[in-house]
């Protein structure tokens, strides 16, 4: 196994390596986990308190890094300036010894300690994320076909006709906490239906699909949408949520997830996606 340590900054189309090629890191701290806030009460007769809540802050990191070269110092600096803006977000994957994953960051500061123009660039780059847990680089996919097998353009005899596929997938959730799901329903489709067997909540959306309609589910915390694509164009179906409905999240371990719709309409695949999410790496 490489004992190595890897930085990749991602700002837009921009990106910046730290791997020991162009930069070593020298030190970095706030990695594996960050600070929490508990909130408890006085436990009238008895010892102690008693603990109400229990909340994760923001995630500060901090890097030391030196700059390899020495021919190019003024350019370098230059782009260092401009990448570590504090007027962009970024994201950062840390892969750690073979282990990847990612979070946004906003910078908090960009000091050079050199202390003269023949030193070498020497940097101290402090970096706070909003939403303090690690996910995986990219985003998960499970597919639930609702039609499979059966003939294709040019078929041969023999052939058979497509037959309804499970309209039921378990997602295994490994990570640290629970997760946010993304849901892609492909109608058509009648108050279309997406339900956590595992705990009981659903979300359902009280709307007909077409076949060249989509359904767009996000249950992520502040980010919770739901659109409605046809022809290329998405409108917002938030008022259209059964008033039963929980944006519900894949709790830690199996979640069995089922579609379901009303009058027979079978859509042509639900697609679900989501990043695991983890407390540190």
């Amino acid at each position: 196994m490489t004992r190595k340590i890897i930085f990749t900054f991602r700002k837009g189309e921009e990106e910046l390596v730290l791997d020991d090629s162009s930069f070593s890191v020298v030190a970095y701290e706030g990695l594996e986990s960050t600070d929490y806030d508990m909130l408890t009460e006085e436990n009238v007769g008895y010892a102690g308190e008693r603990k109400r809540r229990m909340k994760i802050l923001k995630r500060p990191i901090a890097i030391e890094f030196d700059y390899l070269g020495y021919e190019d110092i003024p350019e370098v600096r230059q782009k260092l300036i401009g990448f570590f803006s504090p007027y962009s977000s970024g994201n950062l994957t840390v892969d750690f010894m073979g282990t990847e994953r990612a979070i946004e960051y906003e910078v908090q500061k960009l000091k050079f300690s050199s202390q003269n123009v023949f030193e070498p660039i020497s940097c101290l780059l402090e970096l706070v994320c909003v939403d303090p847990d690690f996910q995986t680089p990219y985003h998960l996919m499970e597919a639930i076909s609702t039609w499979v097998d059966g003939w294709k353009w040019k078929f041969k005899l023999p052939f058979h006709m497509k037959r309804r596929g499970d309209p039921r997938v378990n997602i295994v959730n490994d990570g640290h906490v629970e997760t946010p799901i993304e849901v892609e329903f492909h109608g058509p489709a009648e108050n279309p239906r997406v339900t956590n067997l595992t705990t009981g909540e659903y979300v359902q959306v009280n709307r007909t699909l077409t076949s060249d309609d989509t359904l767009f589910i996000n249950t992520a915390f502040r980010n919770k949408t739901v659109e409605i694509e046809r022809n290329g164009v998405r409108e917002d179906a938030f008022d259209y949520i059964d008033l039963g409905s929980t944006f519900f999240s894949l709790r830690l371990g199996d979640n069995l997830l089922e579609y379901s719709t009303q009058n027979d309409l079978n859509p042509q695949s639900v697609i679900i996606r989501y990043k695991k999410r983890y407390l540190g790496v």
